[in-house]
């Protein structure tokens, strides 16, 4: 009798073992193009290759895109990825300013007065909101990031995000950062309808934000 009861004890701890499966790990993926291209891009301060790059099984939740090149400054972003959804990241780095020598002249100096101004760069990406539609008109969801590299306020700052496919533009919509601040730094999220082609790979689709203006 003991050893029946054994033997079904055993029986039973393999069928359990056999019925234990691993949740497979939530994923989607990241597109990152920059201009210029040929940037590193670095997932999480990790290194992924050179733009254009696709960054693929990347855990569903916040990450961080940091794209480097010699002589430009930095760029970095933080993008939020759905499962089995693929996020757009555009870049657009600024060079650095390079130091010209001082050089010495005769004769009485002209004085000169420089007049303050600001200096905008916008740049984000675009994705699905997490709950989609798979029909025409699709509702995407926009984030935008302005910086004011200047040295005067930029008051009402707005600019135009526009999607690209085959540099053909698709859709547009209006941005509005408000004022951003010498040395300032503005966040502006929005969702944008568009009409997407049948068949086309969210690769291929490229959001620039252009026309920035700034009100007198």
């Amino acid at each position: 009798m003991l050893k029946e009861l054994v033997i079904c004890l055993l029986v039973l701890s393999v069928f359990l073992c056999g019925c234990t499966t691993t949740p497979s790990e939530k994923t989607g993926a990241i597109s990152i193009t920059s201009t210029p291209s040929g940037a590193e891009v670095y997932l999480n301060n990790e290194y992924r290759g050179t733009t254009p790059a696709t960054i693929t099984a990347v855990p569903a939740g916040n990450h961080t895109i940091e794209v480097r090149e010699r002589g430009y400054t930095s760029w970095s972003t933080s993008v939020t990825v759905n499962q089995e959804s693929t996020v757009s990241v555009s870049s657009t780095l600024v060079p650095v300013a390079v130091s010209i020598p001082a050089t010495t002249t005769t004769g009485t100096p002209v004085p000169t007065t420089k007049k303050d101004a600001p200096d905008l760069h916008v740049n984000g990406y675009w994705t699905y909101p997490a709950v989609r539609s798979y029909t025409n008109p699709i509702v995407l969801f926009v984030h935008a990031e302005g910086a004011n590299v200047g040295s005067a306020d930029a008051r009402v700052v707005t600019s135009s995000a526009n999607l690209y496919y085959n540099d053909q533009q698709l859709c547009w919509t209006k941005i509005y950062f408000g004022t951003i601040k010498a040395g300032g730094h503005a966040v502006s999220d929005t969702m944008m309808s568009c009409s997407l082609p049948a068949g086309a790979d969210d690769h291929d689709f490229i959001i620039k934000f252009e026309n920035v203006v700034v009100a007198p």
